[in-house]
């Protein structure tokens, strides 16, 4: 299949030499904290002071020549991060049996597996793109994708990261390691990762880690092939099935404070405790699961992805509020639970970009959101989480900064042709549609 990519991005809108202050309405600075009448105070990419509307523009020196943006009212928060995502699968709405919530070994067979087999190098990248639009469109500004295309290996990372450069937000890219498509694949599958992580290492933007698909236990071989390819500095982005052995990953030197573990079904208490014990961020994803404990979980270290399922973070978190919510449950310590997942994607995606994201905050990288939310009711410190599950869970952005620059504003993109890229996912599509309806 051939297609037409853009070559080259649109410029952003730049800010120029001028810093800029984004003002006019409440700010949520991802560390708890509210200011009802917020600013942010931006030069050269980083946030110089954030906190009340009055305090920050008395901080600024008369001398200096700003330019200002009035959210009228808008709420304004640090750029999302998404803790668990897959690009590749922005096509796959529209399939036979497509449903995001069936993790089914027959489903995972004659669906994900199959869908996976159709991509191609054109393919991904196009599906990409359209994931970077819905992201941007949701706030958010960083992910981690696990990504999966056995016929589509060499240099396919290389190829995600040339669109997520262009996007301008950040990404840590990762290609599932798995033993279901024989030795070879494997084995192609660990280089690529290995190669990209070592391509990136120094990349402000784009990153590596390990990725792994983890059904059932792994062959002693293929965890020492994973574990001598990391030599135990590298993070793993790993995904697990119905059935897992955290323990075995854990004897192998894959756990630790740089991986993340995500999976669409419930963990056990000695699968919880392995997690704990080895300082593992576990990602939740918005798939509403049959709970039958009033238990909510802790002790871990907990963040929040979409999979890729076409969700923002906030409706996420709706999700896995609802998950535990039930006439028994504390409410209080459900709302705590939710506000520690945004926290854990700040606190884990620290490890590998610099600028502290997630948060706004003198010296963090100016990765800045306004939403389109006006809020009827005051929105504070104490109540900030009901706002964001209940009041902005379908929000999109108005506006989205990245590093200072504006690469999304007033509901348009400045970095992506969202109208050439849709037309062109159109013809992908049909594409693909066709080739998985043949296998």
């Amino acid at each position: 299949m051939n297609t037409f990519i853009p070559e080259a991005p649109i410029t952003p809108e730049k800010t120029g030499s001028k810093p800029i202050v984004v003002y006019g309405g409440p700010l949520y600075d991802g560390k708890e904290t509210v200011y009802e009448d917020g600013a942010v105070y931006i030069s050269n990419g980083t946030v110089v002071v954030a906190g009340t509307e009055e305090s920050v523009f008395a901080q600024i020196p008369k001398t200096v020549d700003i330019e200002v943006y009035d959210t009228l009212g808008c709420v304004i928060v640090p750029g999302l991060i998404d803790l668990h995502h897959r690009f590749s699968r922005s096509f796959t709405l529209g399939l036979p049996i497509y449903n995001p919530n069936n993790a089914s070994a027959a489903q995972l067979k004659h669906f994900w597996w199959k869908y996976d087999q159709c991509l191609d190098d054109d393919t991904v990248q196009l599906a990409t793109l359209v994931s970077l639009l819905n992201s941007i469109k949701s706030g958010i500004t960083t992910v981690f994708d696990l990504h999966s295309s056995p016929l589509a290996i060499s240099s396919i990372l290389e190829n995600i990261a040339s669109v997520v450069t262009r996007s301008g937000i950040q990404a840590v890219l990762a290609f599932e390691i798995s033993e279901r498509n024989g030795d070879d694949i494997l084995i192609r599958s660990l280089e690529e990762n290995r190669n990209f992580i070592k391509s990136t290492s120094l990349d402000p933007q784009v990153r590596g880690m390990y990725g792994l698909r983890a059904d059932g236990q792994f062959t002693d071989r293929t965890l020492t092939l994973v574990a001598e390819a990391g030599g135990g500095s590298s993070g793993f982005h790993i995904e697990l099935g119905a059935e897992n052995n955290l323990k075995q990953l854990s004897s192998f030197g894959l756990l630790h404070s740089k991986t993340l573990v995500s999976s669409k079904f419930l963990l056990n208490k000695d699968d919880l405790n392995t997690l704990q014990e080895n300082s593992v961020t576990f990602v939740q994803t918005p798939i509403i699961q049959n709970n039958d404990t009033t238990k909510i979980p802790s002790g871990i270290n907990f963040g929040i992805g979409t999979s890729g399922t076409g969700v923002g973070i906030f409706q996420a978190l709706n999700n896995e509020f609802r998950r535990y919510d039930n006439p028994d449950t504390d409410l209080a310590k459900l709302n705590t639970y939710i506000a520690s997942m945004l926290q854990g994607n700040s606190e884990f995606t620290r490890q590998y970009f610099d600028g502290m994201p997630g948060i706004i905050n003198t010296g963090s990288s100016a990765d800045i959101v306004v939403f389109d939310y006006i809020p009827a009711t005051p929105i504070s410190s104490e109540n900030y989480i009901q706002h964001l599950l209940w009041g902005m869970q379908n929000t999109t952005a108005k506006m989205v900064m990245t590093r200072g620059q504006f690469i999304y504003n007033d509901y348009t993109f400045l970095t992506l042709d969202e109208e050439i890229i849709l037309d062109e996912s159109q013809k992908a599509a049909r594409w693909l549609s066709e080739k998985f309806l043949k296998l």
